[in-house]
Parts: C-alpha cells; structure tokens; sequence
C-alpha cells in the first residue's frame, strides 16, 4: 500500500478481520511506513514509491495518498506493470482518468477506483431491488454532508479539496449507478479558499427523470439517500454509503422488504475482494463497478465543479 495514512489505517483493520494484510507499505517519509507496517503487520517496508514499484514481487498496489496524489502514484505504478486501486477520487479531473485508463490498456493491467459503498451488500442489492420493487426510476435524491471544516485536506485548493471530491463522490456515484450519467447537470454551492464547502446539483435524464444531491463539509446534513419508482420507494438510513439499512416501501406506504449489511467492521474489505477477484480471474474490469462507471462520475464533476467555479492547480 502507498501512502499509510488514516484512510490506510481503516482498511487494514478491515482487511485483519477477515486475517488478511498488505504484504509491503511505502511512503516518503520512511519513519511514517516503519510505523504502519509495526502497527498492521506489514513485512516489508520500501523507503520510496518507486522502490516499490520496481520490486517484480509486488502484482498491485493500493494507493491512499491525498488526492492530487492519486494521478501521478497511480500512472507510476501502471507504467510499472502493477495492478492498481485508486482511493476516492479516482483523480482530480476526467483527463487524468481517460489517460490512466489508456497506460492500463497498453499495460494490460487493471485499475480500479477505491470506491468502498460500490461492493457493501446494500449498494449490491440496489439493481435488484428496484427492478422487482420499485420498477422505472422516477426520481433519486442522496445527501453527504458533515461537518467536518477542521480537516486541512478539505479546505485548501492545493490539497484537492473542496465537499465534490471526498463526500458529493459517495451520492454522485449511488445516482450513477441506478441512472447512469445525466443528461443536463445544474449545480448551485458556496465556495471558501477556492474550493467548494457545499453545493446542490440537480441533473435531468430522460423521460423525465430527475436527481438531487447535496454535499457540504460545513454542516451536518441527513446523509440519506431515497429512490422512488413508478410502484414504490427505498429509502436508506443515515450515512448510507456505510453499512446503513434499507427499506422497501410499497405505493401504499406499507414496507415489503429491510435489510442491513453486516459486513465485519466498516466493510471496507469488500472493494479489496472484489479487486482480488477480477485480478486472479485475469479481468480487467470488476463487473459491478467498471472503468466508464468512475467516469461518468469524473465527468459529472468536472461539469459540477466548472459551474461552481472550482480549479485546481495544474488543470
């Protein structure tokens, strides 16, 4: 794993729960990699990435690091023949995304987005559910909003801040993933320091299809999410894109179906087992969850964040 921060300390308690490791850690500050792999059980510990990405012992790499990282890390480890999974965001911009996808192509490897809510048991059953429950999708509303304006990351441009990248992903991508990618995008927010602290997109789909989301890192919102259909609804509880439970309600109100996930932990080893199974089956795609899913989003957001005003340096 590459860059053995706080997010990289979650998923390895995850992965301990089911007796699984990362086998290396690698990170530019060598002390910082020294202590993950004390605290989590990693043999080996590299002093930098390319080191890493130079051992022909290591197949695939996940990479964790802050989000501006997440391009240059992950093309590095491409061109060195590795697997890869990306932590949300993906990248910071679609380009970034098109151009990681074309070096994996030529490399004949896989990468995936580290998007953790695609592989919870909940979010699996979706499909399912409003084929049989709900049928057409009349509307999709979700909401990510915490306050959380302490955290750095979040509140410096240069950081690849901003509410859109770390928690307007989680809905955006549950939107997605029942209706694909809109039509029309109309995006309405607030910014501080140049990056977005709230915001409220509303995107058109055919035939009259519409969706709402809303994100901040400045208050504490619901972070529910709610699908309603020709025949009925689903609503998801409060931080939906965790192990949340979910109902199914008729059009008379009446629920016909709950389920809650019960993943060990947070569940954040699902993304890891479904990526362990496309690389051990030669895939490069996992099915659930493909390379023009993590797209569409990245473009989405790149709409989202052009109407917001939001540039980051470089782009």
């Amino acid at each position: 794993m590459v860059g053995p921060g706080k997010i990289a300390a979650e998923v390895a308690s995850d992965l301990a729960l089911i007796g699984k490791n990362f086998a290396a850690v690698a990170s530019n500050d060598y002390s910082k990699a020294q202590k993950f792999a004390k605290e989590h059980s990693v043999e080996r510990v590299y002093e930098n990435y390319e080191a890493m990405f130079s051992d022909i012992n290591i197949d695939a790499v996940y990479i964790a690091n802050i989000n501006p990282q997440h391009f240059p890390m992950a093309k590095l480890a491409l061109q060195h023949g590795k697997h890869v999974l990306v932590e949300k965001p993906f990248v910071l911009n679609s380009n970034q995304a098109r151009e990681l996808y074309s070096i994996a192509h030529e490399q004949n490897v896989f990468i995936m987005e580290a998007l953790w809510s695609r592989f919870l048991d909940h979010w699996l059953e979706l499909p399912a559910l409003v084929e049989t429950h709900l049928g057409k999708i009349v509307s999709v509303e979700a909401d990510f909003s915490v306050e959380i304006s302490h955290v750095k990351r979040l509140t410096e441009l240069e950081l690849g801040g901003g509410a859109l990248l770390d928690l307007g992903v989680y809905p955006l991508s549950l939107v997605q993933m029942l209706l694909g990618k809109a039509n029309s995008i109309k995006a309405t927010g607030e910014l501080q320091n140049g990056v977005d602290k709230n915001f409220e997109v509303s995107l058109d789909y055919t035939n009259g299809v519409k969706a709402k989301i809303t994100s901040g890192f400045d208050h504490d919102g619901p972070v529910t999410a709610k699908i309603v259909g020709e025949k009925g609804s689903i609503f998801i509880d409060s931080r939906f894109y965790e192990q949340a439970s979910l109902r199914v309600m008729n059009d008379d109100a009446e629920v016909v179906y709950e389920f809650s996930p019960n993943h060990l932990g947070r569940g954040m080893q699902q993304q890891f087992l479904g990526f362990e199974a496309v690389v051990e089956a030669g895939r490069l795609e996992a099915e659930n969850f493909t390379q023009r899913d993590s797209l569409d989003v990245m473009e989405m957001m790149d709409d989202i964040r052009n109407q917001l005003g939001v540039v980051y340096p470089g782009e």
